[in-house]
């Protein structure tokens, strides 16, 4: 597939020759094939966005809001001219099956859009008269920012961190990971035909070098972070050590309590398909399933017949339902889990092998019973498609199963008493919540709680993630009564 600028790298605004000769295998996990090479960005190159990142700040900063705005925007319409191409290559490269990438890329430009429109209305300057005087409050950039986007979205990214990173007076350097080296590039022949101002952006797929050199560094004013928790934590740690800001959407473990009086024609399809969205490498995945006892067995009859009624195979075909993995060290980790967890007593209702017939990192979607919470597939997130039904007798011992975990993202519950599904929402601790379906909305405050991290994305209050508030009197209350 062609790549726009291929031996090149986009760094301050600009396609430039890298650093250095040193190359990276893209490689499709259908099949495990190398389809192409891609330059390897290595920290020289990351210095130089630093470098230009930090000496745009003043005079990006310094540009009205609309005049930022009409920039990012047609940023945003070059993104739009591309999405069939995204979805193409986000399947080839990392293995998102078309049917999904399709709605999910959608999905992003109607949220990149919607941050443009919310953008022109936000509160970046108020008045606020105060019994101390009458107060200027204003929402300013906080300077050169790193965005650290994951494999299993990163347009969904842009459009909830990295563009509002931008509107709000930010030079960024995003660092997206080794699975989507092409896709960088479309993002990256977008923002050329943006025409950002010198040194404004920088679009690098590294390695781990050059992510930690980019957190570490005393010019990286904040930092927003996408991805596990553990990584999160080191760049919390690499940002306390200089005060610099951060924002970390983290993992999760979210659970989906099915309450007894559940209709199940309405609950068992929309799990099904939240299991096999991504083969559950997404952050928001429903992997408790928490089940009420007296209908444990015929909630698990109906995963399993819908599982296996899924269609594995090549992620671009359109009627493909459930792809491969997206790289080899997540198979290796989730066919771990599952042996670690049969051992210590996990039954598997369907699944748990790799598929006859397919040469790629496909693993079949696997379902385990007989699991209590206190067991390692029950409270870490696998990230892969490890699924684990936890039956309970009553809704509050089912609140407090799901608050019973170190993370705190999503979670839904499955009931069609109105009142009883909405005390379950306010209970379970968690950034956000849904009643009768999985995926939460993102165009509202998206992010998570304890140690699924802080900080919000989408909708007005996401467009501040990246802003300081600044307050100016501009009369005492003195002044005022004089």
């Amino acid at each position: 597939m062609n790549v726009p600028h291929a031996n090149e790298l986009f760094i301050g605004s600009r396609w430039v020759a890298p650093q250095s000769s040193e190359l990276a295998d893209v490689v499709a996990p259908f099949d495990g094939r190398v389809i192409r090479q891609l330059p390897r960005p290595t920290v020289d190159d990351a210095k130089l966005a630093v470098a230009q990142a930090h000496d745009a700040f003043d005079s990006w900063a310094g540009l009205t809001h609309d005049a930022r705005r009409e920039i990012v925007a047609r940023f945003c319409g070059a993104l739009d001219k591309r999405l069939d191409e995204i979805v193409r290559v986000w399947a080839l490269e990392a293995g998102m099956p078309f049917r999904n990438g399709d709605e999910l890329t959608r999905a992003a430009s109607d949220l990149w859009n919607r941050a443009l429109d919310e953008s022109r209305t936000a509160a970046w300057i108020e008045t606020r008269e105060t019994s101390m005087g009458r107060i200027e409050v204003r929402q300013e950039p906080i300077g050169p920012a790193v965005g650290i986007v994951a494999f299993n979205g990163p347009h969904m990214q842009f459009a909830l961190a990295i563009i509002p990173g931008l509107l709000a007076g930010n030079t960024m350097i995003i660092k997206l990971p080794r699975e989507c080296r092409m896709l960088g590039y479309l993002f990256a022949d977008a923002a050329a035909d943006a025409d950002f101002p010198p040194g404004v952006l920088s679009i690098l797929a590294g390695d781990a070098d050059v992510s930690q050199y980019l957190v570490e560094h005393p010019r990286i004013a904040a930092v927003h972070f996408t991805g596990g928790t553990e990584v999160g934590m080191s760049v919390m740690h690499a940002c306390a050590d200089r005060v610099a800001n951060v924002v970390l959407e983290l993992g999760g473990k979210s659970a989906a309590i099915v309450a007894a009086d559940a209709d199940l024609d309405i609950a068992v399809p929309a799990l099904v398909d939240a299991m096999a969205l991504y083969s559950g490498q997404i952050c928001v995945a429903m992997t408790r399933l928490l089940v009420a006892r007296e209908i444990h067995d015929d909630v698990v009859d109906g995963l399993v017949a819908g599982l296996k009624a899924l269609k594995m195979g090549d992620p671009a075909d359109p009627e493909t339902t459930w792809g491969p993995l997206a790289a080899t060290r997540f198979l290796n980790r989730a066919e771990s889990y599952i042996e670690r967890a049969v051992a210590g007593g996990a039954t598997i209702a369907t699944g748990g092998v790799r598929p006859r017939g397919l040469e790629g990192y496909f693993l079949e979607p696997t379902l385990l019973t007989n699991v209590t919470n206190d067991m390692e597939a029950a409270q870490n997130e696998i990230f892969g498609p490890v699924f684990c039904v936890i039956p309970f007798d009553t809704l509050d011992e089912a609140i407090a199963i799901a608050n019973d975990s170190r993370y705190g993202l999503s979670g839904s519950v499955f009931t069609t008493d109105e009142q009883a599904g909405l005390d379950v929402a306010r209970r379970v601790r968690s950034g956000v919540f849904v009643i009768n379906a999985t995926f939460p909305c993102l165009a509202a405050p998206f992010g998570g709680v304890k140690q699924s991290g802080f900080g919000r994305e989408g909708g007005p209050e996401g467009l501040f993630s990246l802003t300081q508030s600044k307050s100016i009197t501009l009369s005492s209350a003195g002044d005022a009564s004089a």
